[in-house]
């Protein structure tokens, strides 16, 4: 079956992983993290690379892991979710924010925060794998995520220009998914070899807000 928003974990329990973990983000961060991390990295990698920002921001150290088991495979299920969710045919993939209950400045804030994540992973991924630029569209879809993330937080957004938004970001991602897909699954190239980001497009930072896991 493929996956839904709602097979993935409450935001309560994400959050209690999280912060168990002493990790200084929210659900929506930390969901943006893995999703440009699996846009610019095989699935494995982009994992590894993932717990590895998680622990590292949490300041934990490795031996400490074993007392945080249940929060360490809360965080796994989660992420091989967002994984299939991601890949699923009937593109059910959605990025994870705040229900509408919510007031709209926790829910702006909350995209903010998810594409500043995917920027951050994207740079990441990117960073490993060449010198080469990334393709023109992901370099558009890229700018304007950073603005979703540098601009300043309205209340005054209302519905119709969130749901647009929203919907701008996850169309934004499966693109760039399907643009960098086929070059790390080129088995012609070694590795993780292939687009990364370069001159005024390089990342992370590039909006000017701090990078979001240091």
């Amino acid at each position: 079956m493929s996956p839904t928003t709602d097979a993935l974990p409450d935001d309560g329990a994400i959050e209690q992983a999280l912060e168990a973990l002493g990790v200084p983000l929210g659900a929506a961060e930390a969901h943006g993290l893995a999703c440009g991390l699996l846009c610019s990295l095989s699935g494995s990698r982009a994992k590894s690379r993932w717990f590895s920002e998680l622990v590292e921001a949490g300041g934990l150290a490795p031996e400490s892991l074993v007392g945080h088991t249940g929060a360490l495979r809360a965080l796994e299920a989660w992420f091989a979710t967002t994984d299939e969710a991601l890949n699923s045919s009937d593109l059910t993939f959605e990025p994870r924010l705040p229900d509408d209950e919510q007031p709209m400045a926790q829910r702006t804030d909350a995209l903010a925060d998810f594409c500043a994540g995917f920027t951050y992973g994207l740079g990441l991924g990117s960073a490993r794998r060449g010198n080469a630029s990334l393709p023109e569209d992901t370099r558009e879809i890229v700018r304007d995520l950073q603005a979703i993330d540098g601009a300043q937080r309205d209340e005054r957004v209302d519905e119709a220009d969130y749901a647009e938004l929203v919907e701008y970001v996850r169309v934004g991602v499966l693109v760039v998914l399907e643009e960098l897909r086929p070059v790390w699954q080129d088995p012609q190239r070694a590795g993780d070899a292939g687009p990364a980001v370069d001159g005024a497009d390089a990342l992370p930072g590039a909006t000017g807000r701090d990078a979001p896991l240091h």
